[in-house]
């Protein structure tokens, strides 16, 4: 059994290497396509609001699967959610305008959605006997390699040959995936949650702390802006081209991939006190990103390096939340109650990160001090937060 498991959590991992690949490459540049196309500014926080519609429905896969308990049904949650993200992002070659382009980016959150939070469960128990908190760093460094060849695909294939052949070319990672995700199923078709559950969606035992720790997450997703902003207004203020800002996001990911093993052994020794990295590398990155016009004056040398170490402190903020928030889910519930946990703390974040990104969307246009002032106090109320746990 511990030898399948491994196996299981490598064909995972590997999963998570080429579905990114394809989702990742296609959403570095999902803004900047949205203003190619002549989409207004609000069109780049639609496409964000994708993440509320996504962890929306983490908390109803996670609810049904909770409460049907079966083994069938899980899985295919899983098998279907990767089926739809893969197909939407090669369609993108095919989007005449921006609606078509941001319906199929909504497209692809609704299979995200629908199977992260099953997904995690499987990956919390094949990852106990060496840790967690290293199971998902290593899972994270995989996902994050996807996530930095994708964007770098994407990069390549618009610099050459245009934005319609990058997102074909995608088409190939995610073939890949899918033949994985069905070898996963095959190897592991009972996951141990489902013995332990019974068909019951009862909020009663997720615990003070893990409501705390939610909290703290709506505040650090409110202040933590959206990719889908930055990459718009990357452009829209001609910060950075298309390509550069396709490399900038290739930047954060790999940052992700590199810390995330890292943070992940640090988790697993500190535990919730390496939470307070999430915050503090989340303002870094958010205040730089905010002031980066102002380095146009200085050169284009100095603006570029500027748009790419906020690149770089937004990427191990998102390594936090793909590996030390996902693995202290585990850690605070128990195993029946994990599914409806990620499914809650997902519906929290995901709305939040997309209530925050419409507030963005306002505060940008306006003068630089107000968005500084409320990335800082969203920002410090999470550590705050974090504090009580």
């Amino acid at each position: 059994m511990r030898r399948r498991t491994l196996i299981v959590f490598i064909i995972l991992s590997l999963v998570s290497l080429t579905a990114d690949m394809v989702y990742e490459g296609a959403r570095s540049v999902g803004g900047s396509y949205i203003e190619e196309l002549g989409g207004p500014p609000v069109a780049s926080a639609t496409i964000a609001s994708g993440d509320l519609i996504g962890y929306g429905l983490r908390f109803v896969s996670a609810v049904i699967a909770t409460y049907l308990a079966s083994s069938s049904v899980f899985w295919g949650i899983i098998i279907f959610g990767y089926a739809l993200q893969l197909f939407a992002m090669p369609t993108l070659a095919f989007a005449y305008s921006w609606s078509v382009a941001t319906a199929l980016y909504l497209t692809e959150r609704v299979g995200k959605g629908l199977r992260t939070p099953l997904r995690d469960v499987v990956l919390a128990e094949v990852t106990e006997d060496i840790g967690m908190g290293k199971g998902f760093g290593v899972h994270e460094l995989m996902d994050q390699a996807g996530a930095v060849a994708g964007p770098l695909l994407v990069a390549f294939m618009i610099s050459l040959y245009g934005y319609r052949s990058a997102f074909l070319a995608l088409a190939i990672p995610g073939t890949i995936s899918m033949a994985l995700v069905l070898t996963a199923f095959a190897l592991y078709q009972k996951p141990k949650s489902l013995e332990a559950s019974r068909p019951s969606i009862s909020f009663r035992g997720l615990g003070r702390k893990f409501y705390v720790y939610t909290l703290a997450t709506i505040l650090l997703s409110l202040g933590y802006v959206h990719w889908m902003n930055v990459s718009y207004f990357l452009k829209y203020w001609r910060v950075l081209g298309d390509a550069d800002i396709a490399l900038a996001y290739m930047v954060a990911m790999l940052t992700d991939a590199i810390t995330a093993l890292p943070i992940g052994a640090l988790y697993d020794k500190i535990k919730f006190k390496s939470l307070y990295l999430a915050p503090l590398s989340a303002l870094a990155s958010t205040i730089l990103f905010i002031y980066t016009p102002t380095f146009m004056g200085a050169g284009e040398a100095t603006v570029r390096t500027a748009a790419y170490v906020m690149a770089v402190l937004w990427g191990v903020t998102m390594g936090c939340f793909e590996t030390i928030m996902r693995a202290s889910i585990a850690d605070l519930l128990p195993p029946e109650k994990r599914a409806l946990g990620y499914g809650v703390y997902g519906l929290a974040y995901g709305a939040s990160w997309t209530i925050g990104s419409f507030i963005y969307v306002y505060l940008l246009l306006q003068p630089q001090p107000i968005p500084a002032i409320y990335a800082t106090t969203t920002l410090l109320l999470s550590s705050i937060l974090i504090s009580r746990i």
